[in-house]
């Protein structure tokens, strides 16, 4: 893989701290927050395990979606799963945690999913209207 910033003798370790691009977006964070899930590609990567891509800047480059990852690198930070009321990109998330790897955070995500109403899921459209007419209750869909 390229390395635009490895030196001649293919040796430029990683340090603290450590400033991501991905996607575009620049992210700064910790060796530790990246290996937090060691399983997971970011753990690979930033153990050695898999070797890294430079951009011209020095940074670490991801070709991933730059602007959910934000919320990858802070469930990483927190081991939690905090979203904005109005997030509306969860299927992304879900699709970039799976890309990385991030079991926790999938796991976190699935029971995120369970509590949404199915109109928040953008899972398929339709309307049930459960009405009394003359003393029984009708099931309407449509």
């Amino acid at each position: 893989m390229l390395n635009l910033n490895q030196t001649d003798d293919n040796s430029n370790p990683i340090q603290d701290p450590v400033s991501l691009n991905v996607g575009g977006e620049i992210y700064t964070t910790t060796l530790d927050t990246l290996t937090r899930c060691r399983d997971s590609m970011l753990g690979a990567m930033f153990t050695g395990q898999i070797p890294v891509l430079r951009d011209n800047r020095g940074n670490v480059f991801i070709d991933r979606d730059g602007k959910v990852f934000r919320y990858i690198l802070n469930f990483l930070r927190s081991s939690s799963l905090d979203l904005p009321d109005d997030f509306s990109e969860l299927a992304l998330l879900r699709q970039e945690a799976d890309f990385f790897q991030i079991h926790p955070l999938l796991e976190q995500i699935h029971r995120y999913e369970a509590t949404m109403p199915l109109c928040l899921k953008r899972g398929p459209l339709g309307a049930m209207i459960i009405a009394n007419f003359d003393s029984k209750v009708c099931v309407i869909r449509f």
